[in-house]
């Protein structure tokens, strides 16, 4: 559970910055297209924002390998030579753990909690979109089989010539006051029953243009990815802004299919007002594709009526390749900075880690070796929630004859402490081999004596090399 609640943390706190930096600039992009450029290149700017915005927070979240080290160099504790030469085995003393520069670390006491609060917002924002989609299925299924008037007929076989598109089945529905496009694989134009007796061809050709360029589009099947890729991070206004931007762009498109292809744009404007005039609003959310779509009536009545010039298809290309190298360069630089929050352990399981590691707390002193002229003392201490230590770092001379003198003494602190089941364990490199890595472990025999072992060495976390084993005792002072 741990590994989830780090993972939902990284992604939550990456998307809080990444989705506003992403939108940023795909809002600047779609504003310099907004001129001359048609908005079915300005929809497809904001498509790859909302890819970008998932996909990256995503890849920030994995546990990744990202080049960030730590390097603590220690000696083995205690070593001795025999050789003629003295050798100083005073350690290497620690650096203080800084991170790679593409990660921030932070800790989260109370990262359980907000991830259980992200989790509650995730499944409301489930089971909104299962509401939304059993209602969709309800209309389907409240829709009924119509007869085809000559006029509807004529307007119908006109649209899909026109347009490009296959056959479409039209059915009638009491729950619609517009046309609206509901299905995947095989599109349906619902009708509302006000329509099935409209004698106006240019009504009729608005209505059943706008959902006929909807399925040219493949918006419906479009529009349901898009609602699964939003999920994950509706919580963020930014990500709201970029959905209602695609929604916008996908209407706008529509209408200059159907103004290009179909109907002058002036006439279809007024038949726009038209049906809006009758329609009204569902009290639920749903995913059927309608005229009125997205509640910028307004702008897109204007935008009909201005008849503003569009950029030629070469011009408009190259200002999307613009925008969208743009939005990748971006994701890339965004993708190089991630933030990456630890959850403190002693402060996810603190009673018991502070509990074991009292059993440690004290100054430990025992003779490595039997003849050995000092004694190896090592001292644990509780500083906050972490247990922290030290031990004797002495430098010895030994003679051809065997003797033993001491050049000089000191402490140095030991890295990384972790404790479970009453074992303490670390980590220590060696000075003369910074790539192998000791593993040391401390195991309370009893309330007052300590066993010390060397269990072996690390070249990768993948690869063990067996040591000759060290061990020894250290007993508590009182």
């Amino acid at each position: 559970m741990t590994s989830f609640n780090s993972f939902a943390l990284n992604f939550v706190a990456n998307a809080l910055w990444q989705v506003a930096f992403v939108a940023a600039v795909a809002a600047f992009g779609a504003w310099l297209m907004l001129r001359s450029v048609s908005a079915r290149y300005r929809h497809f700017v904001w498509v790859t924002a909302l890819i970008l915005s998932i996909s990256l927070p995503l890849w920030s979240a994995l546990p990744l390998e990202r080049e960030t080290r730590w390097m603590t160099f220690f000696s083995t504790p205690g070593a001795v030579s025999n050789l003629g030469a003295p050798l100083d085995i005073t350690p290497i003393q620690a650096q203080p753990q800084q991170p790679h520069s593409d990660s921030i670390w932070r800790h989260l006491p109370f990262g359980a909690a907000f991830v259980g609060l992200y989790l509650l917002f995730l499944f409301y924002r489930i089971h909104k979109l299962w509401r939304a989609w059993k209602l969709s299925l309800e209309i389907r299924k409240s829709a009924f089989p119509v007869g085809i008037s000559d006029t509807l007929r004529e307007v119908l076989e006109h649209c899909r010539k026109t347009m490009g598109v296959g056959e479409v089945a039209l059915v009638g529905s009491p729950s619609v006051a517009v046309p609206v496009t509901i299905g995947l694989r095989c599109p349906v134009i619902v009708l509302p029953e006000s329509l099935l007796a409209e004698t106006s061809t240019e009504l009729l050709s608005a209505a059943i243009g706008h959902e006929m360029a909807h399925i040219k589009r493949r918006d419906f099947a479009c529009n349901l990815i898009y609602e699964l890729l939003f999920l994950p991070i509706s919580f963020h206004p930014a990500a709201v802004l970029v959905k209602r931007r695609i929604n916008e762009t996908r209407e706008l498109a529509c209408d200059e299919t159907v103004s290009e292809l179909l109907l002058d744009a002036q006439v279809y404007a007024r038949s726009l007002v038209s049906l809006a005039n009758s329609s009204f609003s569902l009290d639920s959310t749903t995913y059927i594709l309608g005229v009125n779509d997205a509640d910028i009536l307004e702008e897109r009545v204007m935008r009909l009526i201005e008849k503003k010039p569009s950029a030629g298809t070469r011009r408009a290309t190259a200002w999307l390749g613009i925008t969208l190298f743009a939005l990748t360069l971006s994701g890339v630089g965004v993708a190089a900075f991630p933030i990456n929050i630890t959850q403190d352990k002693n402060s996810q399981d603190k009673n018991l880690d502070v509990a074991t590691a009292k059993f440690f707390v004290g100054t430990w002193k025992g003779k490595i070796r039997p003849d050995s002229i000092i004694d190896h003392v090592m001292i644990f201490k509780i500083e906050g929630d972490k247990l922290t230590g030290t031990q004797r770092t002495p430098r010895i001379h030994i003679n051809p004859e065997g003797e033993q003198r001491l050049l000089s003494d000191g402490y140095g602190p030991l890295p990384a402490l972790t404790v479970k089941d009453k074992t303490l364990s670390w980590k220590i490199r060696n000075a003369e081999k910074p790539k192998l890595e000791f593993l040391w472990k401390a195991t309370l025999v009893s309330d007052g004596e300590i066993l010390v072992e060397g269990v072996g060495g690390l070249y990768r976390p993948d690869q063990t090399i067996e040591l000759a084993p060290v061990s020894f005792k250290l007993k508590k002072e009182e």
